[in-house]
């Protein structure tokens, strides 16, 4: 099974991964990477918003393949 690994950057902060995940195949690989978008999304919400979130998954090279991203932004209107 191919690895892959998912490097996640957000507007301060890049974290790589350094140990890499197998997968059938891409398309797992991208549904992972979206339900881990949406995981950090959620439990970073309250550190403010604003915050670009993106995840870049690399192939066992570490050639990028594919990049998922996410913007977590609120805007307040007045009513």
């Amino acid at each position: 099974m191919p690895l892959f690994y998912f490097d996640i950057h957000d507007d301060n902060l890049r974290s790589m991964d350094t140990v890499g995940t197998e997968y059938v195949g891409v398309r797992e690989a991208q549904a992972d990477a979206i339900r881990m978008l949406v995981a950090i999304a959620q439990d970073e919400w309250h550190e403010g918003f604003g915050k670009k979130l993106a995840v870049q998954i690399c192939d066992e090279t570490r050639r990028p393949v594919m990049e998922a991203k996410i913007n977590c932004a609120i805007t307040t209107l007045a009513g």
